[in-house]
């Protein structure tokens, strides 16, 4: 067999295991599920966001060295505790929200709906590298931290979705290549044209770096690519026999309204060279996308779901999955990615971006995610407004540093939508205090 049809026949079978999954899950899927346990208190959070919170970098704090396209946009930053204590932060460098390679490879009507959108600016913007890949230090807990590094440049990736060091030191960075992006509605529906089409934009990979020096130089060392409409990974995890664990979202059958996002679990046993998929979860009725989440106390695996806040769980590292649980009640949007966070006294700790205007949401969980500590609001204690996309890591003390993109800043020196990456540190209250969250300033003492 050809290398080429093999390649085919290897994408042929992965999706009819998709679909074989989650058709078996339709009628399971289309009914209400009951919501994980929660437990609401009254508690909130205590403290002054403004006076705590920190601007890591921006158009005027810790600015990137200036590239051509640069826009003063700074943001989608993921943070990692290093073995030697180093707090290591990657964030992207761009002009906007999402800064893809210019001109923008995207389809006719929809750079025509840029142009008639609010930021229809971005159609001529002229940025041929797209946004950035950067990396900062802090040797000090966060009060100091060294000037903006940039990954190696791979055309189509403009940020680190996901950072994880593994037991060994071993550092490993996933970014997303969005060569597709806005195609997987579109394409054409005869061959030849499809074909064209899928040259310049197929596959979408999603790229995995590695470092063997604690984050100080990066080299590509391998592609996940068996979808061609992918998302990011943003939460990759170390299993207890070494292999590697990353979800991320695929978009199966495109097209004809059937646009739904399912999540694809892959396992490498290499150190992230080369991958196979482990599993499949999802639902035929909504999206499953952004999956956040990992190990929890218990060595079960926990992953959250945008948008309706669906929770799975794995008690076979991943090989099978629960029925899907929502966190929250309701309908709509009530979760976007974020991260989880496990304190040292066993505390699983999940912040998200909770609902419309719901940035930097926190709940947490003493019984490895069986039961969630919940405020009145429900949506979670909230440890920052400005914090889009938040990602945690925990200290030494058992606090727990979280960063996160503040968007909308507006024009500035370099373009004319600004962003910054914000830095937050807080600490889960005691049930003898009344549970709650306390924010704390960054390189503070340690608690004890």
């Amino acid at each position: 067999m050809s290398h080429s049809c093999a390649w085919i026949c290897h994408r042929v079978s992965l999706l009819l295991v998709v679909l074989s999954v989650l058709a078996g899950a339709a009628s399971a899927a289309a009914q209400e599920f009951e919501p994980v346990a929660a437990k609401v208190v009254e508690a909130g959070t205590t403290g002054d966001f403004n006076q705590f919170r920190q601007i890591l970098a921006s158009p005027s704090v810790n600015t990137p060295e200036p590239f051509q396209g640069f826009g003063g946009w700074c943001g989608w930053p993921d943070v990692c505790r290093l073995q030697n204590g180093d707090l290591f932060v990657v964030y992207s460098a761009g002009y906007w929200h999402a800064s893809w390679p210019t001109p923008l490879d995207q389809p006719p009507e929809m750079l025509e709906q840029w142009k008639r959108s609010g930021v229809g600016w971005i159609v001529e913007w002229d940025c041929p590298t797209g946004g950035k890949m950067v990396w900062i230090r802090s040797r000090d807990n966060g009060k100091t931290w060294t000037r903006p590094k940039a990954f190696p440049i791979v055309p189509g990736c403009y940020y680190v979705s996901d950072v994880l060091q593994l037991r060994d030191g071993t550092m490993l960075a996933a970014a997303v290549k969005h060569s597709s992006y806005g195609w997987w509605e579109r394409m054409p529906a005869t061959p030849m044209e499809f074909a064209k089409v899928a040259a310049r934009r197929f596959p979408a990979p999603n790229v995995i770096f590695r470092s063997d020096d604690n984050g100080d130089s990066w080299r590509e060392i391998g592609r996940i690519s068996d979808f061609p409409w992918v998302d990011a990974i943003y939460s990759m995890s170390e299993c207890p026999d070494g292999s590697v664990l990353a979800p991320y979202s695929v978009c199966p059958l495109p097209g004809a309204g059937r646009s739904i996002w399912v999540c694809v679990l892959a396992r490498s046993e290499d150190q992230g060279k080369t991958w196979a998929t482990l599993s499949v979860l999802g639902s035929n009725e909504f999206d499953s996308h952004e999956a956040l989440g990992g190990y929890l106390p218990d060595g079960s695996i926990g992953l959250a779901m945008r948008p309706r806040s669906t929770w799975y769980r794995s008690l076979d590292h991943g090989r099978t999955w629960s029925e899907p649980q929502p966190l929250h009640p309701g309908s709509g949007h009530l979760l976007s990615r974020g991260s989880l966070s496990v304190t040292p006294d066993g505390v699983a700790v999940l912040a998200y971006c909770g609902g419309p205007g719901g940035s930097g949401r926190v709940i947490y969980s003493r019984d490895s995610g069986n039961t969630w500590m919940k405020t009145t609001g429900d949506l979670g204690f909230q440890f920052d407004p400005f914090a889009y996309y938040p990602d945690t890591c925990v200290l030494d003390d058992g606090t727990i540093f979280a960063v996160g993109s503040h968007e909308g800043l507006g024009q500035n020196q370099y373009g004319p939508a600004g962003a910054e990456v914000t830095a937050m540190r807080f600490r889960i209250k005691t049930p003898a205090e009344g549970e709650g969250i306390e924010l704390l300033p960054i390189g503070g003492p340690p608690i004890k």
